[in-house]
């Protein structure tokens, strides 16, 4: 495989398929080019709080952490209708045709944000050019999330698995070469988070974490992002947010609603929710006549899960991509 990185980054192949190809990337197929335009010139409520990272590198975590907080440590009085997909993603019949499941919803995840009560919580994967120009205009807030881009693409690759995205996701060697040569969707992790990093790590709208940071201390990443908020909490509100915003509670207090979960006695309440495959819903298990509408996305949540899957010759090549990508962006990440 170290043959694919001799001369760096190797140039990215054609559009894959299953994806879409717009402004220079691979797309899943749920993202349209009417979503990118919109969101560039969406209109940012002063309150918003726009959760952004690279794929699965912790957005619902971080997505459940904030709700948590605007609640006040109140689990049960959040409003699951807000939970926000990928504000880039469309459902629409159109989009995704019909089929079995639940009814997609009728309109673009943009256009449903609209109906929200403020503050709203939206979580999104574009990169830094296709972001609401309103942003960097100092309007709203953006708590950006880092993960370390090894563990990063292990997640990615079980997640594309598990979902059936198509045949080379089957074999990890060939997932890896895409990925790094920027062929996968939303390009490459460097090329996306040196995006942010580099020109708004100063700007005081934004937020950054370090996933791993995140992991080691969740309660400080909590007053952390309280502070940013402007919502200190007390010591019993932390505990509670800090409970409830734990990989171990969120398992337990949600389950994907597919078939499996119907059997149980849960069944699917959201008419509007999107259709299973990529979009799995996660239901309450105490609340499951409430909307929710967070994908299914977690798994392990582990640091240092890449060792799993990277052979010798695979992470002396992605090191070297990382040296030359990375160099000088004073950017410190942390691998194990």
């Amino acid at each position: 495989m170290a043959e694919h990185y001799q001369n760096g980054i190797v140039d990215a192949p054609p559009q894959r398929q299953g994806t879409r190809q717009m402004e220079g990337l691979n797309w899943p197929t749920m993202v349209t080019q009417e979503c990118l335009d919109a969101l560039k010139t969406y209109d940012v409520w002063e309150d918003d709080v726009w959760v952004t990272t690279y794929p699965k590198s912790g957005s619902h975590w971080v997505m459940e952490i904030v709700n948590l907080i605007l609640a006040d440590g109140n689990e049960q009085t959040i409003d699951r209708s807000q939970q926000s997909v990928p504000a880039e993603f469309d459902f629409t019949e159109a989009n995704l045709g019909s089929g079995p499941g639940p009814r997609p919803k009728p309109v673009p995840q943009y256009k449903e944000m609209l109906t929200w009560k403020a503050p709203r919580v939206i979580m999104t994967h574009v990169t830094e050019e296709l972001m609401p120009a309103q942003i960097y205009q100092g309007k709203g807030k953006v708590i950006f999330v880092i993960r370390n881009p090894k563990d990063a693409i292990v997640s990615k690759w079980h997640f594309s698995r598990a979902k059936g995205f198509g045949p080379r996701y089957e074999d990890w060697d060939t997932f890896l070469q895409e990925y790094l040569s920027g062929a996968g969707t939303y390009g490459t992790w460097f090329s996306y988070v040196s995006g942010f990093w580099k020109k708004h790590r100063h700007d005081k709208n934004f937020l950054f974490l370090m996933y791993e940071d995140m992991k080691k201390d969740l309660k400080g990443a909590v007053v952390q992002i309280a502070d940013f908020l402007g919502k200190p909490l007390s010591e019993d509100t932390l505990n509670r947010v800090v409970d409830f915003s734990s990989v171990k509670s969120m398992k337990q207090r949600f389950h994907v609603n597919t078939a499996p979960a119907a059997k149980s006695g849960v069944p699917n309440a959201d008419a509007r929710a999107p259709p299973p495959g990529p979009s799995e819903t996660l239901v309450p298990a105490a609340r499951a006549s409430e909307k929710i509408g967070a994908p299914a996305t977690m798994r392990k949540g582990i640091v240092g899960d890449w060792k799993s899957m990277f052979t010798v010759a695979q992470n002396e090549a992605f090191d070297e991509v990382f040296r030359k990508e990375m160099k000088g962006s004073g950017l410190k990440i942390q691998f194990e």
